[in-house]
């Protein structure tokens, strides 16, 4: 026992269990398919061409495709950009404001995944006024919340 900094203490106490990954997964039901989000694609569309741009964008961030495979959430973040793409910039900062605190934390999900995708660097300056509205309205805690969480859009 001369080295006593290397003693795993945790080893000795038998309730402490370890952690596995499997402990860590979000506590997602079933894989989310393009088929299952149609209807809520289709609800986007609408309410974006028909000029509801505050309800599109609440719609668009509550409730994402976390468990989605990667095909689906690429599909779902078109809707989304296209979305985000047909709103004035006059209108983005009373629509942020109108967001919960989770939406605006999904917002920004979705404006760093449109940042690091070719799809969205086209639209790059978009993504940044909305980047820029949500940082004055919320400050950094959605993106605090990006940083720290599992959770993928």
């Amino acid at each position: 026992m001369s080295d006593w900094r290397r003693i795993d203490i945790d080893a000795f106490d038998p309730e402490s269990g370890r952690l596995t990954s499997k402990d860590i997964e979000p506590p997602y039901p079933s894989q989310v398919t393009l088929q299952e989000l149609s209807t809520k694609i289709s609800q986007l569309r609408s309410l974006a061409s028909s000029g509801d741009a505050k309800s599109a964008v609440a719609l668009a961030v509550s409730d994402p495709p976390y468990s989605g495979d990667e095909s689906t959430k690429n599909e779902y973040f078109k809707v989304v950009l296209e979305t985000l793409s047909n709103v004035r910039q006059a209108d983005i900062s009373g629509i942020v404001s109108g967001l919960t605190p989770i939406q605006q934390d999904v917002l920004v999900k979705y404006l760093y995944k449109g940042m690091s995708i070719p799809e969205g660097q086209k639209q790059g300056g978009i993504l940044l006024a909305w980047f820029e509205r949500v940082t004055q309205v919320a400050g950094v805690r959605p993106v605090s919340h990006f940083i720290n969480d599992r959770n993928t859009v």
